[in-house]
């Protein structure tokens, strides 16, 4: 089989059974559920697994990214990466062939392919994407429980703020404040070009990703609270008056029959007149 240095095409292709293999075994355990359920329950044990060995690899065997960058890969960093290629293009291909994905993410895995084939391609590089896959994949499991919360009707609730919450904090310390302080700790470090072009480019399509949350979430929070300030206030739709009590329903006043004065009442006077925008009447409503 195809070995270019350290890239061993056999076992990134047995790495890409795995997932693949995984993917079908939960859809026929659990056919109740979408494709698009399964996917992301693969997306959650490789991001937990991938997160797990990466964090081990820096802090238990080394080396240390922020200051020993651009060395040969080690043994359990090539592991590392061939199991991370083996999903990317497990998922990759299941973006592409159920078309859920847009331009950017589309171009966030095709850039991972590359950045952890070109590391197995060179040799090198593996200090420094093993920390990264480890910090990008750190969040993904927050990200794929904000759409298992929402397909199962869990996520308008306090625990979906808390998730939403939590997801913008670790992803905002994660991948832009730990990573701009490894992207310049890169720079400082004896590296090469292509290593540098790669980092950039993974930390620039990191900030995009999180000018989306914040947009997203100053927009959700902002109509928020303009609800929460005009939940008080009286509708313009709202009919009820001193002299008449009108039920609302879907934003239409509700007055019964009994309650609408006769002609000699009015002509007499004995009973005033009172603008009733968008009112009907109960015994229409009920016949």
């Amino acid at each position: 089989m195809l070995k270019i240095n350290t890239f061993d095409l056999s076992e990134i292709l047995l790495y890409f059974s795995i997932w693949v293999t995984l993917y079908f075994l939960l859809c026929v355990l659990n056919p109740t559920r979408s494709y698009e359920w399964h996917c992301r329950t693969v997306t959650v044990i490789h991001a937990v697994l991938i997160t797990f060995l990466a964090l081990y690899c820096m802090y238990v065997i080394g080396p240390w990214p922020f200051t020993h960058a651009g060395g040969p890969n080690s043994p359990e960093q090539i592991r590392i990466v061939g199991l991370c290629l083996g999903y990317f293009l497990f998922d990759l291909g299941w973006c592409l062939y159920f078309k859920t994905e847009g331009p950017v993410m589309l171009a966030h895995h095709f850039l991972s392919i590359v950045g952890l084939s070109w590391c197995l391609i060179a040799g090198a590089y593996g200090t420094e994407l093993v920390a990264t896959i480890g910090g990008a994949e750190m969040t993904n499991p927050l990200l794929q429980l904000r759409w298992f919360m929402r397909n199962t009707g869990c996520y308008k609730t306090l625990w979906g703020d808390v998730v939403d919450i939590t997801f913008m904090c670790l992803f905002g310390f994660v991948r832009i404040i730990l990573g701009s302080m490894l992207l310049y700790s890169y720079f400082q470090q004896d590296t090469d070009f292509w290593g540098r072009v790669g980092g950039v480019s993974i930390y620039l399509i990191g900030w995009i990703f999180f000018v989306g949350i914040l947009n997203y979430a100053v927009k959700k929070y902002v109509r928020r609270f303009r609800v929460w300030l005009q939940k008080d206030r009286p509708s313009p739709n709202n009919c009820s008056t001193p002299l008449y009590d009108c039920d609302m329903k879907d934003n239409v006043g509700l007055i019964s029959q009994k309650e609408i004065p006769t002609q000699r009442e009015i002509k007499d006077g004995s009973f005033g007149l009172s603008l009733r925008k968008n009112c009907l009447i109960q015994g229409s409503i009920d016949s």
